[in-house]
């Protein structure tokens, strides 16, 4: 079986081939949501055909990312708040390259180029954040599981947090489309861009320089070391998941005390 995630705040998200789990730590308690996934490959044979064209895929690919992102709504929240700041930032460094002298080109240069900031700004959440370290532990439960078979606080804490199927690999292609931009500077490359991004994800994604740039990302950037009590967090979370995809049980609300 083949799993992914995506981290949050004070927990993550675990996706399998058929259910999801929602994991975060309250008040000394882990708590655990697992429940049938949203995000299921089409069942119509001539759907999902079409699903693995070039350039409709990628709608497909976008697709399934808001709608899985939708379902949470601390995430869309987040998201949110994130765009709006970013708006923020981005205008005021327009402002500022009217200022003139070495300040206003500088601002001028981050208005053009507003994916530097706003990468910027994206690592240094990740990199002092909790988010970082349940992103950490997120890639270490799924390590564990797909070397070892079981998941535990040890083969979790031992495997890496680095993994080539991460969601932030799409970076370096991200990066490249938003330095391209300046150069069209039009709403219809705004719009491309995106089927560009994820169509050059397909191609080279899992190529040995696109993995190599990707894990330089994870590990100076986008994830850190979890401690134990995210990694315990994680490993209920992956556990509770599995059950499930097993038919051990299904959709459940669990809450368990925490030791760390």
């Amino acid at each position: 079986m083949t799993f992914g995630g995506m981290a949050r705040f004070d927990g993550l998200d675990l996706f399998g081939p058929h259910f999801m789990s929602v994991a975060y730590k309250k008040r000394g308690d882990i708590h655990v949501n697992v429940e049938p996934s949203r995000i299921n490959p089409p069942k119509n044979e001539t759907v999902l055909a079409l699903s693995r064209l070039p350039i409709i895929r990628s709608f497909f690919f976008w697709g399934r990312l808001i709608w899985q992102v939708g379902g949470s709504l601390w995430t869309l929240l987040f998201i949110a708040a994130t765009l709006a700041v970013l708006w923020l930032v981005v205008s005021l460094f327009e402002f500022g390259s009217g200022t003139g002298g070495a300040a206003g080109g500088l601002f001028e240069f981050l208005a053009i180029f507003p994916i530097l900031p706003v990468l910027l700004l994206f690592f240094l959440v990740m990199r002092f954040t909790s988010i970082g370290r349940f992103h950490g532990a997120e890639h270490k439960v799924v390590a564990a599981y797909e070397r070892y078979g079981e998941v535990t606080m040890q083969n979790a804490r031992v495997s890496s947090r680095l993994h080539p199927r991460c969601g932030t690999n799409i970076l370096v292609y991200i990066l490249a489309a938003g330095l391209l931009d300046p150069l069209f500077g039009s709403w219809i490359y705004a719009i491309l861009q995106f089927i560009l991004i994820s169509e050059a994800w397909f191609l080279f994604g899992q190529s040995k320089i696109s993995i190599a740039v990707g894990n330089f990302f994870q590990k100076h950037f986008t994830t850190t070391e979890p401690r134990r009590a995210e990694l315990e967090v994680a490993v209920e979370s992956m556990n509770r998941l599995l059950a499930a995809e097993k038919g051990e049980t299904g959709g459940i609300v669990a809450t368990v005390p925490a030791r760390f």
